[in-house]
């Protein structure tokens, strides 16, 4: 190990007066011999790097094929397949690639044992050859390689123990007692203690100087960065960035990355030392002994419950048949996307809607949805069954006596699952209708003078106001809204009601079962909470256009036949053309004010549509100031009526006596503000 020349033993623990070359340890380790008194020069690096791995034998090798390589490897001369194959098990230490073709040998239960024993002796022979050219370059006794860890109850048994029978008895199928278990594994744990012997003082410092500098770190495959990734997910932003807890960031990774390169350096020293002949070799006869880790299990006496109820699972719900399966591939790959209401369509659509519209838009995509259901899914589903008859058809009765009860089960446990798959659909498309009427669940109340601009968003239905004398009612009303939105609720359930199941297309001569699939039922909680997630956003929705009406109050005279009875009582008196003149110009002015106001008015879910109002409104100040003309027209007229019928009466006589020379007419004169009244009165 290239860290290892930079290592002298002899400048760690031992004094310069008490070097190397006169401690005891080299009559138990060999070494080389020490240098002539007369060499004054400083020794050369290959003599330190061999002293030094003649105190500390390196663990891995200095240069290989592979980036750590164990030390032992150099006495098997294998490529690097077998050399990191073999390194997995002491038992296998001596297997090769090639023998394996050998040594393999197919065997069945047709043939007697004699017959397997004759073939064995050439692959015995090929596999002990490894064992032979390592006793050649190691000339000790071979120890035993087979040692496993013990077959304890407890995670403290050391991979480096030898295997030990303990001679207790276990109870039998009863479970175990806490105080039992602790009983066995502590029992366990002495055998091994009295087995194994305590490590020595130098044992403990050749273990410790081989976990520190027995392995390069560059040898080990450093961690990954996602690793920090998750750590950092771990912890609050604020302590990462706070800029006071730096230094305590940097001491805490730190610390990881050395966490992480020591215990992987241990588990690789540990598992070397494994092996009995590298402990010979490093001078290490003992390791020390891990903490041992007690894992008590309470005792189970729902065990056999436990059980039975998982082998009925396995035999009757089917939960783990490849057609279940097949059946969700299908729902997700062609049917995750299907809504007995289109939400998004409706948003892209004409908006707002008038009632019947609304419902007919409804219908419309249930109607659609459901005719997909009947066409596409059910024959798809049916197609899978006929197509993977495999996965089922051993549930069929072998005959007619045989009981049907298997097959029936199993097709229950189908139409359970596409109930599932069916009632998803119902939910998700009842959440979609909910999200549309959630788009304004914030209400429609505003402050007045009403502004149009702050309800932008488009809205759902059309409501018309209209007059119900004396009062203007909405039409529809909010009960008749509510109940359409209900109805609409209603016909998404209903749109899902009486799917086949799929043995009702696979078996049509099957009567007298219950063959529809299951789906949501109205009277279900799970609708009645999105029933009433609804009616909230409803009521926060009616206060706008309750409060919109307030804008016609100034005109309720024309509502109850005030101002028809206040024109009736100004027609009784005698007034002046300029008083007529005047109550006209006011009446017109009313219904101009009318004219201008909204169409329609936008306030959230609702739209409201004023046009028949508001022309209702205008045609009763228009019937106002009518009949104040046509009073006045008509009084002017009988006036004149009379005024001719004078004339003519009059006019003949003046006629006779001016022919007679009896009288003469005067210039006639006219007065212009006389003349100026007239002409105002008719236009």
């Amino acid at each position: 190990v290239d860290n290892m020349s930079d290592m002298d033993c002899s400048s760690q623990k031992i004094t310069k007066s008490d070097s190397i070359h006169h401690m005891s340890h080299s009559q138990m380790w060999p070494e080389l011999p020490p240098l002539p008194a007369s060499a004054n020069e400083e020794p050369s690096e290959l003599y330190q790097t061999v002293m030094s791995h003649s105190f500390y034998p390196p663990l891995m090798q200095r240069t290989s094929w592979t980036l750590a390589a164990p030390f032992k490897e150099q006495h098997y001369h294998r490529g690097p397949s077998d050399s990191i194959a073999n390194n997995y098990s002491l038992t296998a230490q001596d297997l090769k690639l090639k023998d394996l073709v050998k040594v393999y040998q197919p065997v069945t239960i047709s043939v007697p044992r004699e017959k397997i024993t004759h073939r064995l002796p050439s692959a015995t022979k090929s596999s002990a050859e490894p064992s032979k050219k390592k006793r050649k370059f190691s000339p000790q006794d071979k120890e035993d390689p087979t040692r496993t860890m013990s077959s304890c109850s407890t995670s403290a048994c050391l991979p480096r123990k030898k295997e030990v029978i303990t001679s207790l008895t276990l109870p039998g199928s009863r479970p175990m007692s806490p105080d039992e278990q602790i009983n066995v594994m502590l029992q366990q744990e002495m055998e091994i203690e009295n087995k194994e012997t305590k490590p020595s003082e130098s044992d403990l410092e050749r273990y410790y100087y081989y976990l520190t500098n027995g392995i390069r770190k560059d040898m080990i495959a450093p961690e990954e960065d996602k690793v920090m990734v998750r750590i950092s997910k771990l912890i609050s932003n604020r302590l990462l960035t706070n800029p006071f807890l730096e230094p305590l960031m940097i001491n805490l990774v730190e610390e990881k990355d050395n966490d992480y390169y020591n215990s992987l350096m241990k588990s690789i020293v540990d598992y070397i030392l494994m092996d009995p002949m590298e402990r010979k070799r490093l001078f290490i006869e003992s390791i020390p002994h891990m903490f041992p880790q007690r894992v008590i299990r309470a005792p189970v006496p729902w065990h056999s419950v436990y059980r039975n109820a998982k082998k009925w699972n396995k035999e009757h719900l089917h939960i783990v048949n490849p057609m279940m399966l097949s059946l969700k591939d299908l729902w997700f790959q062609e049917f995750k996307d299907l809504r007995f209401v289109r939400r998004a369509e409706l948003l892209e659509g004409k908006l707002p809607l008038q009632p019947h519209e609304y419902q007919d838009v409804i219908q419309k995509h249930c109607m659609e949805a459901r005719q997909i259901l009947l066409n596409k899914w059910i024959p798809a589903c049916a197609q899978l069954f006929v197509s993977r008859k495999e996965h089922w058809v051993h549930f069929a009765p072998k005959s007619d006596y045989d009981s049907s009860r298997n097959i029936e089960e199993y097709f229950a446990s189908v139409a359970s699952f596409m109930s599932l798959q069916l009632r998803q659909l119902v939910i998700k498309s009842l959440e979609d209708l909910i999200s549309l009427f959630m788009i304004h669940k914030d209400g429609n109340d505003f402050e007045e003078p009403y502004q149009e601009m702050e309800f932008f968003i488009p809205q759902l239905l059309m409501i018309k106001l209209e007059v119900n004398e004396p009062i203007i009612v909405f039409n529809p009303s909010f009960d008749g809204c509510w109940k359409l939105i209900c109805n609409s609720i209603s016909e998404i359930v209903k749109s899902s009601e009486g799917i086949p199941k799929v043995e009702s297309v696979l078996f049509p001569e099957l009567k007298g079962y219950n063959l529809i699939l299951g789906t949501v039922n109205t009277e279900e909680k799970l609708v009645s909470d999105f029933v009433d997630q609804i009616f909230r956003v409803f009521q926060k929705n009616q206060v706008g256009p309750r409060k919109y009406l307030n804008v016609y109050k100034k005109y309720d005279d024309l509502l109850d036949n005030t101002a028809e009875q206040g024109i009736t009582a100004f027609l009784k008196e005698n007034h002046e053309i300029e008083d007529f003149v005047t109550r006209i110009n006011s009446i017109k002015k009313r219904r101009n004010e009318i004219a201008s106001m909204h169409i329609t008015v936008p306030l959230a879910m609702f739209c409201l549509d004023a046009k028949m109002l508001n022309y209702d409104l205008c045609e009763r100040a228009q019937n106002l100031k009518d009949r104040l003309i046509h009073f006045q027209v008509d009084v002017n007229r009988d006036t004149n009526t009379r005024y001719c019928y004078c004339m003519q009466r009059n006019s003949n006589s003046i006629w006779h006596e001016w022919e007679n020379g009896k009288i003469t007419f005067p210039l006639l004169t006219v007065s212009p503000d006389f003349t100026s009244r007239i002409f105002s009165f008719f236009t």
